[in-house]
């Protein structure tokens, strides 16, 4: 089984004296790797050394600016990759912060195309059940960033292949962000995030996904058309803007016969340098 580098162990503790100073931290203009990469490489051997404790801030880009005596774009490329590794979080309008997975169930993370998926996901028909403001469940509220008792837009949706209902999703976005996109006209056949990044002229770049197992029950069965105790796919999906921003989180119950997540891995080739 892997380590976990968040675990306590003799070395992690051993590394918490292997601090960096801006003397150790040189990085090569002329080296095949591009700086920001140098930088992502860098501050991930640092969090894995536990100098940043997991849960804890990361330095703010301006500082990390100056040590690394880089630019602003170049440390935001190197803290999306970081994300995209599943290392650090990003809190919008507050910073950065390592991820903490001590107690999180053991998974596997693969990273993928949005735009590859965003297309399959257009190639559904849809049908829109609703359209109301809500007070959402508390792993939305989270997600969301929302404050308690903050409410949301939830679309709801019925989506078909075939005439044959493949999966009931439950779509919500922030109450100031679904005022500018106007979600009571959302149409059958439309991706709402794609509406968001028009109407808000942003680009959603990064969206997290997590899949497991429930039962149906009574409401999502119905339009399923499986029995309420049945066994489905449950999958939960944030995506996020530029800034790290939640802009949508959606919460989709898939008919588990009608619908599967295929994977295919590729052994990576490492250049060493």
């Amino acid at each position: 089984m892997p380590e976990n580098p968040f675990a306590p162990s003799l070395y992690t503790t051993l590394l918490l004296y292997c601090t960096h100073t801006i003397e150790d931290i040189k990085l090569l203009d002329h080296a095949p790797l591009p700086l920001y990469h140098q930088v992502e490489q860098d501050l991930r051997s640092r969090i894995r050394s536990n100098e940043f404790a997991a849960g804890g801030p990361l330095p703010s880009e301006e500082e990390i600016c100056a040590e690394y005596k880089v630019s602003r774009i170049t440390v935001r490329r190197a803290l999306d990759e970081l994300i995209l590794q599943g290392l650090i979080t990003k809190r919008h309008g507050i910073g950065s912060f390592v991820a903490d997975r001590t107690g999180e169930v053991r998974a596997v993370r693969l990273t993928g195309s949005l735009s590859e998926f965003l297309d399959t996901a257009e190639a559904l028909n849809t049908k829109v059940i609703s359209v109301e403001t809500v007070l959402p469940p508390s792993e939305v509220t989270t997600a969301l960033l929302l404050k308690d008792n903050e409410t949301a837009t939830c679309v709801q949706v019925l989506a078909t292949l075939e005439a044959r209902p493949v999966g009931y999703l439950h779509i919500y976005v922030p109450t100031d962000v679904s005022k500018i996109i106007d979600l009571a006209s959302f149409q059958a056949g439309e991706v709402i995030i794609r509406r968001i990044e028009r109407a808000l002229a942003t680009r959603v770049i990064r969206a997290e996904q997590t899949i497991g197992a429930g039962k149906a029950g009574m409401i999502a069965g119905e339009h399923l058309e499986l029995d309420a105790d049945s066994p489905i796919l449950k999958v939960k999906r944030v995506y996020f803007d530029r800034s790290g921003r939640p802009m949508e989180v959606v919460l989709v119950s898939y008919h588990p016969e009608r619908y599967r997540f295929n994977v295919e891995f590729i052994e990576r080739t490492i250049r060493r340098v």
